[in-house]
């Protein structure tokens, strides 16, 4: 048996000194960077003051995601995403998406972080060494893509760049990170991982809900799987049910799910209709809503009031040939059209007129516009209302100004 020796006074009292800087030292540079990550495979979130968010901005950039500005209830997010030196003594270079949010009127900075890996959009997830790249049209999604912001503003959410996946690993070993930031202060709510190939986000008002599957779609051998994890109590586990729709957006407190994808870029004259089902966040039906055309973020519904009569005048139309399509016009009700919010039961006639996903200053909402006559025989598109996903619903005339330019 070996001997045990009591420890040298003064090498003791060395060793705690040291100890007790090294402790100190630690904790400093824990504070200092306002760092979170609790392993190599985490995401590094860190907080940046608004020459450090400033300098981080590249200087040119193709990505429509770091030219495009989210709006949330407390101000204007814009993202960008650069270069950055990897970990401590490695020379490899990984992306980092910064993070910062602007005063609407005054644009003073509010906050800003910076979050390693970067923000999947189309461009860089379609170029990843991964499962995820043919999935990559769907991180543009204004409802369910990468970066999506609740209908109250309150969140915003973001998918971030899986790694490169490794020598004989499938689609289903894929594991993605996604991170929930408070709009008002910039901090981390929420960080998750999920599993298998990423088919879309969306926030309702308390939860991030989350579509995955084992193939590029959710039916058959997709196994598709919606897991929902909440924004009120984080310490809460997820939840999940099977699913094989795919979950085309989110109310403000149900999910959104269709038989297929609608066409992200269907505003105007749209003809491909669905019914939309929505579903409570514990798998059961709420109800569904027929003849949708388009779903926007926060929430709205773009549809045909009556989808039995646009669908047989559709028909006709593409039975007609061309000489016969010119005198085509289809009724009252074919054409009858209407904006609806299922979570305060609000039906918006819109017929004629043409809608536009807009930032507005709860969040994200919706422009409306129509034809006006100039006064020399032709007319020109101006905004009518725009509309709220946070608010009763009502359609707001005042400030129509803020989209003259946009």
């Amino acid at each position: 048996m070996r001997a045990a020796h009591p420890p040298n006074p003064r090498i003791s009292s060395t060793l705690r000194r040291l100890s007790a800087l090294a402790t100190a030292v630690t904790l400093a540079l824990t504070i200092g960077s306002c760092t979170t990550g609790k392993s190599d495979d985490d995401p590094v979130i860190s907080s940046l003051n608004a020459q450090e968010a400033d300098a981080a901005k590249p200087q040119d950039s193709i990505s429509d995601m770091d030219n495009q500005t989210l709006s949330t209830a407390c101000g204007l997010v814009t993202m960008s995403t650069s270069y950055v030196a990897g970990g401590t003594g490695s020379t490899a270079k990984e992306m980092a998406t910064t993070v910062a949010s602007r005063e609407r009127s005054t644009d003073k900075f509010q906050w800003a972080v910076s979050i390693k890996p970067a923000v999947a959009d189309q461009e860089r997830t379609k170029y990843a060494d991964n499962a995820q790249s043919a999935m990559s049209e769907n991180m543009d999604r204004s409802s369910t893509g990468s970066a999506v912001v609740s209908p109250d503003g309150r969140y915003l959410s973001l998918i971030l760049l899986p790694s490169e996946q490794q020598s004989g690993e499938t689609a289903a070993d894929l594991r993605t990170h996604i991170v929930v930031l408070d709009t008002k202060t910039g901090k981390t709510v929420r960080d998750v991982t999920v599993s298998g190939v990423t088919l879309g986000q969306a926030l309702t008002n308390s939860a991030l809900n989350v579509e995955t599957a084992q193939n590029y779609f959710p039916a058959g051998s997709g196994k598709g799987t919606i897991t929902i994890f909440s924004l009120t109590d984080t310490s809460a586990q997820p939840s999940s049910f099977p699913t094989d729709k795919w979950l085309v957006g989110a109310t403000r407190e149900n999910l959104m799910l269709a038989p297929s994808l609608l066409p992200d870029d269907c505003f105007n004259e749209c003809s491909i209709m669905t019914t939309v089902s929505l579903l409570n966040t514990d798998g059961s039906t709420a109800g569904s809503i027929s003849g949708v055309t388009a779903v926007h973020p926060g929430g709205w519904i773009h549809r045909f009031a009556n989808p039995k009569a646009a669908s047989d005048y559709q028909q006709r139309s593409k039975a007609a040939s061309e000489d016969e399509r010119k005198s085509l016009s289809p009724s009252r009700e074919a054409a009858e059209e209407q904006l609806v919010n299922p979570s305060i039961k609000k039906t918006i006639d819109i017929t004629g007129k043409r809608t536009f996903e807009r930032g507005v200053p709860t969040g994200p909402g919706l422009l409306v516009k129509q034809e006006v006559p100039t006064g020399n025989g032709s007319t020109e598109s101006k905004p009518a209302f725009w509309l709220s996903a946070a608010d009763d619903g009502h359609p707001h005339t005042e400030n129509l100004e803020q989209f003259e330019n946009n």
